[in-house]
């Protein structure tokens, strides 16, 4: 882990170890390349899990495969993923293998066919015991806004009566029925929510999907209502990035006050807003610091920033798909490999233009 994301070649530590006459554990091989996953190193990943074959340190169990097949498909594309599926042995082809090749083709409207293709032999084979390919045909049916196709899988997975995470479920179908977008559906569902026990916990980026749902429907005040709450549940480690997407959805929403307040807050809690406060506090009379409100009237402008937010995409997780945050559907929610993937991050770049200003701030207090 202490190589950096630089260097090309990850395995002559391990082939030195090895040397050294010293063990490796299987179990912490599998560590690091959940590490190196989380730490967005997919081609280092890569290069552990094929030294392992290489050396034959282990025999690769089927969720080692559906692993190394996700990270084939992140590091050479689809068509080298598929070629590594057909090598894999038939007894080794379990449902941990084919959600992975499920989730890959549900990432895009290109391989619908393939995903379906793939839904059916899973379907075939009694593999559909877990959420997750329902999950993934979810996802995929929003991207080609089928609302229909959603309902039937929701419909199978009540069939089958298949385990899952409530939660998890009704975000992804939320998510599902704002990128179509069908409003009515959306709601009815929300509403279907409100009376589960435990409650209904929203994830924000679901929040952020709906805001958006509601502004193609034209509807503002609901769309602000949603921002509102979607604030309330903004986890701490995404904070930073929510709010910059929060600011964005207030002001293509009219709410002009909560993104000035919000653009407050980030500056305040940026390197230069503390470096100031902090010179602020330093040089306080008596006690009495000079900082104050009023000594930013920038963020107390009735007409909020003149140049707005600059646009920004963001990624997911998987979660599966793709999703943009201000500038696209948001993806839904997954795991492969024990890690997150798909689902969305939050994009934008903080405020264009150098951020608030252009002609100024008009009608502040």
């Amino acid at each position: 882990m202490a190589l950096g994301r630089e260097r090309k070649k990850v395995t002559p530590p391990l082939d030195e170890w090895l040397k050294q006459g010293k063990e490796i554990n299987p179990t912490d091989l599998r560590g690091l390349i959940n590490a190196l996953c989380e730490s967005q190193r997919f081609n280092h990943a890569l290069q552990v899990s094929e030294w392992i074959s290489k050396r034959g340190i282990f025999d690769l169990s089927t969720e080692d495969l559906a692993s190394r097949l996700y990270l084939v498909e992140i590091s050479s594309g689809l068509k080298e993923a598929e070629k590594f599926f057909k090598i894999i042995p038939e007894n080794m082809r379990d449902d941990s293998v084919y959600i992975s090749l499920l989730r890959l083709y549900t990432k895009s409207k290109k391989t619908r066919h393939e995903a379906e293709a793939t839904y059916q032999t899973m379907r075939e084979q009694n593999m559909l015991l877990k959420p997750y390919p329902y999950y993934s045909m979810i996802c995929l049916y929003a991207l080609l806004g089928e609302k229909n196709m959603i309902d039937e899988i929701l419909r199978q997975m009540k069939e089958n009566g298949v385990e899952h995470d409530k939660n998890l479920t009704a975000n992804n179908v939320l998510k599902a029925y704002a990128s179509v977008p069908d409003v009515e559906a959306m709601e009815k569902f929300l509403v279907g929510l409100e009376d589960e026990d435990p409650p209904f916990q929203l994830a924000w980026k679901t929040g952020i999907s709906i805001a958006k749902a509601y502004l193609k429907d034209g509807s503002s005040k609901k769309a602000v209502v949603m921002l509102r709450r979607t604030e309330l549940v903004v986890d701490t480690k995404s904070k930073d990035s929510a709010n910059k997407v929060l600011m964005k959805m207030y002001g293509d929403a009219g709410a002009k006050l909560d993104e000035s307040r919000l653009y407050r807050f980030i500056y305040l809690n940026s390197k230069k807003g503390k470096r100031m406060r902090a010179y602020q506090s330093k040089e306080s009379d008596g006690g009495v610091s000079y900082y104050r409100d009023s000594y930013y009237p920038i963020f107390l402008c009735g007409g909020g920033c003149g140049g707005g937010c600059g646009g920004g995409d963001g990624d997911g997780d998987g979660d599966s798909g793709v999703g943009d945050v201000g500038g696209g559907d948001s993806g839904c929610d997954g795991n492969v490999g024990g890690g997150d993937v798909g689902g969305d991050d939050s994009g934008g770049g903080g405020c264009g233009g150098g951020g608030c200003g252009g002609g100024g701030c008009g009608g502040g207090d």
